[in-house]
């Protein structure tokens, strides 16, 4: 009789308890990672084994090629010819240091759900249909907000890449100071705890938890270039054998396979993928 009341008190109190708020940011929508020459970059990604969909014609002349994941993720390769406009003056600045990421954008169905938790903090943003981003001279301006806009052109074929790849589900960033973003991502319902990762090395570090991904808080050393905090992704392939015999085929020297808690990894250096780390995964 006992244990049957002591049993029914705490089933009371479980479902007493508040619930916990849902994370309004889900997983990664897309890396921009601008290059100089859009052909010789994508014959670069193809050789990685990723399948690439040319990009829609832009009036302000930027031009890209997209790496498509039938989840909605997606590395996007991106270049401007000339500065017509802020974007294309942002990215000819980019480029003159280097090619690389210079945006990551997070996926958040409910954006409507952020904007409130930026009023909530006063924190200055700008929002458009189904997008939100930070002002140019905001430290968080690399940083934007997504609800994975399915194309009605995407085939099949987008997503059949021959290295297997996936989703993308992570990325890494680096830098001194996170004390915006550490703000940012308590006020979004995101959790952080300290463990030991590998980008490449092993090395002990904040991990943002996103429902279907993570973001990884590496030191400012780690940085591919000084000042830009996005320095690499993780995507998720479904047999890495078959991405190691696929890059086997390519033009780069295939790393040896790292083996973690929670899977297997090749890691690719900025050198080889136009300025980002890359890591390929097969999860556990």
């Amino acid at each position: 009789m006992l244990e049957g009341i002591v049993a029914l008190t705490a089933a009371v109190a479980i479902s007493a308890a508040p619930a916990v708020p849902a994370p309004l940011v889900l997983g990664l929508d897309h890396i921009p990672i601008a290059v100089r020459n859009l052909e010789t970059a994508s014959a670069d990604y193809r050789a990685l084994g990723f399948a690439l969909k040319p990009g829609r014609p832009h009036a302000n002349g930027i031009r890209n090629q997209h790496a498509k994941f039938a989840d909605g993720t997606e590395l996007e390769l991106i270049t401007a010819p000339e500065a017509r406009d802020p974007l294309t003056t942002f990215y000819r600045r980019h480029l003159d240091q280097g090619e690389g990421p210079g945006f990551v954008a997070f996926y958040a169905p409910e954006t409507d759900s952020i904007v409130e938790q930026l009023e909530d903090t006063h924190k200055p943003y700008r929002s458009g249909v189904g997008l939100v981003t930070f002002p140019d001279e905001d430290s968080l301006r690399y940083i934007f907000f997504g609800r994975r806009n399915a194309s009605t052109t995407d085939r099949p074929q987008h997503f059949a890449h021959p290295n297997g790849a996936e989703s993308l589900i992570g990325v890494w960033l680096a830098g001194d100071d996170f004390s915006a973003e550490r703000r940012l991502w308590d006020k979004l319902r995101l959790t952080v705890s300290e463990e030991e990762v590998r980008a490449p090395d092993s090395i002990r570090v904040p991990v943002v938890h996103l429902p279907a991904g993570e973001i990884l808080l590496l030191p400012g050393d780690r940085q591919v270039v000084p000042g830009r905090k996005v320095v690499g992704a993780t995507i998720r392939v479904r047999r890495l054998a078959a991405t190691r015999r696929t890059l086997s085929r390519g033009r780069v020297k295939v790393p040896p396979t790292v083996e973690t808690k929670i899977g297997s990894s090749i890691f690719l250096p900025p050198t080889v993928t136009h300025g980002i780390w890359l890591e390929f995964r097969e999860q556990r």
